[in-house]
């Protein structure tokens, strides 16, 4: 029998922010390029999540 070591995948959502954009993917493109898209883990999260990365993004109008 062989032995294998498993890795999963884990999935959150951090607010970026709001951005002033002409298209929800502008908006996206500034969020990703802000100091903002930095994703940190507290000391206990880190001992267990490896290499976090905000893997997507998504943009949703607000109120003019």
């Amino acid at each position: 029998m062989s032995r294998y070591s498993v890795v999963g995948v884990v999935t959150g959502s951090k607010h970026l922010g709001t951005f002033e954009a002409n298209s929800p993917e502008e908006a996206i493109n500034l969020a990703l390029e802000s100091e903002a898209a930095h994703v940190g883990l507290c000391h206990q999260c880190c001992c267990e999540c490896e290499d976090p990365s905000i893997e997507t993004a998504l943009a949703d109008e607000v109120g003019k």
